[in-house]
């Protein structure tokens, strides 16, 4: 009798694809974002008028990046159910080696081309995680998901405490070579998406119009769900435009790759004894708490540098951010897919994440319009940084937001839990009683 190992060839492809496909992340919305960002301006110099210009190019690369990202999603789900999902990786995969190439022949016209490097960039991702995302559970046997979930994090964690360092460091020394290494882990990347096999495949239906009338019908009783929705909106326009604000700040005020690639690899080590105290102390009946704490010390930390932006100031804030803000997005990813599981819901796991992307990608659309705006009024009032911080100011309220969302949706699964034990009961007696 064949034994069903954890770590098989195809698990260890899609470990390696999760990891693989992080650096090139970290290589676009990192370095090449700063690089973005200090195009056109000498070493050390100031440019107020070059940079309001640059903050319009990277507002415009995330627009286009989310548009393109949330529409793709909104019909990839129908060839889901008909074409083997391991070949949306590879292909994802072929585009991501595509986007470093456009940024290594572009780089001395980048800002001409953002729109075009942006749309494969959000193409690449569109049908890379389109097929991972729903790849796993046909891959790997139900009794091996929690251990192989631990590996597949921790590795991921590894991976963005290891690069961001090494890379930036790399980046300041020729941000040329960087994009040498890239094309070695696309390589890489492509290789390991050809090796996953799925074991098995879940014949779904894909029927948006439908899904959507029925959660529109049963609105009270998928209340959860909805908030599900509402809590994707709010984390796409904050979580993703703080990182690049992160970037935008400690590259214009602390000046350098290997300053803003150590941040995040110590960051993110630390946010390890986050996650261990999280896996340990939570639970839905303490969200507020976990949840509260970490908006009200990020919301702070902005608040300091609204008041007083320097280099202290940005420092706490991208080290409150990294380290706290594991919690909020742990809580998230575990509802997006368990609500759907707890509501009995999962012939429409599909359906369910298109609609979570495209309010996703919504939100990601608006935080990047209003970091593109920030640049062209900024730009309008001859340079400076006012509009940004308003900008920085909104997206803090969007935060909060996605604080208080997520902590009325652990709300309603604990009511839902309370329902669910009564009914439970009564049927108990009601059989004694018979």
């Amino acid at each position: 009798m064949k034994r069903n190992r954890l770590f098989d060839l195809s698990g260890i492809s899609i470990i390696a694809c999760d990891c693989l496909q992080a650096v090139i992340c970290i290589f676009i919305d990192l370095f090449f974002i700063s690089k973005v960002l200090r195009f056109g301006i000498p070493d050390g110099a100031v440019d107020s008028m070059q940079l309001s210009k640059n903050i319009i190019s990277i507002g415009l690369f995330y627009a286009v990046e989310y548009v393109v990202l949330a529409a793709c999603y909104s019909w990839t789900g129908v060839f889901l159910k008909k074409i083997n999902k391991s070949i949306f990786v590879s292909i994802g995969s072929v585009l991501l080696a595509i986007t470093v190439l456009l940024v290594y022949l572009l780089q001395e016209n980048m800002l001409t081309f953002i729109p075009l490097i942006a749309a494969v960039y959000g193409l690449a991702f569109a049908f890379f995680s389109s097929g991972f995302h729903n790849l796993t559970a046909e891959t790997i046997s139900s009794k091996h998901q929690t251990r192989f979930f631990a590996v597949k994090k921790i590795m991921f964690q590894l991976t963005y405490i290891i690069f961001p360092i090494s890379l930036g460091y790399i980046a300041d020394i020729d941000f040329s070579i960087v994009t040498y290494i890239m094309f070695g882990i696309s390589a890489l990347l492509i290789m390991f998406s050809f090796m996953i096999k799925p074991k098995k495949t879940y014949k779904m239906e894909f029927n948006l119009l439908s899904f959507s009338k029925k959660l529109v019908k049963e609105k009270k009783e998928l209340k959860p769900l909805w908030l599900v929705y509402i809590q994707a909106f709010f984390r796409g326009a904050s979580y993703d435009c703080f990182t690049t604000f992160i970037t935008i700040l400690v590259i214009t005020n602390v000046g350098s790759n290997s300053s803003l690639g150590m941040f995040q690899s110590i960051f993110t080590a630390a946010s390890l004894i986050t996650m261990a105290f999280y896996l340990k102390f939570y639970r839905k009946t303490r969200s507020k708490w976990f949840i509260g704490g970490t908006v009200l010390l990020v919301t702070g930390t902005v608040i300091g540098i609204l008041a007083a932006t320097n280099e202290i100031s940005i420092i706490i804030f991208y080290a409150v951010y990294v380290v706290l803000n594991v919690i909020l997005m742990s809580v998230s990813d575990s509802r997006r897919s368990g609500v759907i599981r707890v509501l009995s819901l999962h012939s429409h796991i599909i359906e369910s994440t298109a609609i979570t992307e495209f309010w996703l990608g919504a939100g990601r659309v608006l935080s990047s319009v209003l970091l593109l705006l920030s640049g062209l009024f900024d730009g309008m009032l001859g340079g400076g940084t006012i509009f940004l911080k308003i900008v920085l100011g909104i997206v803090c309220f969007f935060y909060c937001m996605y604080g208080a969302t997520l902590m009325l949706l652990e709300k309603a699964l604990i009511k839902q839990d309370e329902e669910f034990k009564k009914a439970h009961i009564s049927e108990v007696i009601e059989k004694v009683e018979d």
